[in-house]
């Protein structure tokens, strides 16, 4: 017997015997007793009568009216709309007692992605998932993991907005190519990720290793931060295309040393800012 089948109706709210019982009977074309369906089903007389009852109380089957009790089968379509019928209509109900518990408060917690893995399907996850805007901020490394995702998102009409730490050209239409103050980006894998304006996602990770840490929120605020750290390093892609790299580095040094001094300078090259 199709052990899956009888796993199936388990969760539809049938037992084993009442399963392999219904099951025997949708083959019948004739109405049987009790006495034969234990002999087809291979449910033990001692249990019949019982289990026959308990299909009869669920409208799985019917009793001929005339000389000894006989049963057939019901129409499993009858019985497969009543069963979900009754599914909807409870879970309408734990709905609705459900929302009775809300205090009303959204809380967006932040989640932690340990690990290269998790942070890069996370990100592959969120781009599959955008419906408006995509704001990333990432390198070669990275963008050759999400390139395909990417592109998908573009062409089902995205809008996309990428700053790109290397001076590569790449083929997606709002490019920010951006190398102020960048590490060596061969073995760099950082990403900055926000979708919709609704939920964002930073990483870090190893180039050469499953290494990696990141986070995950739609909380609003750090969405916020997340935001502006993109879009203020997209204007500083855009004054690198109009300025030049190195003019806009010696403003950089030029306005830190002013408003902070010498000390600054000092901790900013033993950190390599």
């Amino acid at each position: 017997m199709n052990e899956t089948l009888i796993n199936n109706l388990k969760y539809l709210g049938f037992n084993v015997y009442e399963a392999k019982i219904y099951i025997e009977m949708l083959k019948q074309t004739h109405p049987l007793t009790a006495y034969e369906i234990a002999r087809i089903s291979g449910v033990p007389r001692s249990k019949v009568y019982e289990v026959v009852d308990k299909l009869f109380l669920k409208h799985a089957l019917v009793q001929t009216e005339n000389g000894a009790k006989k049963y057939l089968a019901v129409d499993p379509d009858v019985i497969l709309n009543a069963i979900r019928s009754e599914f909807d209509s409870s879970i309408e109900y734990v709905k609705n007692e459900f929302s009775k518990f809300s205090t009303g408060e959204t809380v967006d917690h932040i989640f932690n992605l340990i690990g290269k893995g998790p942070v890069i399907i996370k990100s592959k996850e969120m781009i599959k998932n955008a419906s408006d805007s995509i704001l990333i901020a990432t390198g070669p490394n990275m963008l050759a993991q999400l390139e395909g995702c990417l592109h998908e998102a573009e062409d089902r009409g995205v809008v996309l907005n990428i700053v790109y730490y290397s001076d590569e050209i790449i083929n997606f239409k709002n490019v920010y190519n951006h190398m102020l103050n960048q590490p060596d980006i061969e073995n760099w894998l950082n990403i900055l990720l926000d979708v919709d304006f609704k939920e964002g996602l930073a990483g870090t990770m190893s180039v050469d290793s499953d290494e990696g840490h990141g986070i995950c929120t739609k909380n609003v605020y750090m969405n916020n931060i997340l935001q502006d750290n993109i879009v203020h390093e997209i204007y500083l892609g855009m004054l690198e295309e109009k300025l030049g790299i190195e003019y806009i580095q010696e403003i950089t040094e030029r306005v830190l040393d002013r408003l902070w001094g010498r000390a600054m300078m000092i901790f900013k090259d033993y950190f390599r800012l």
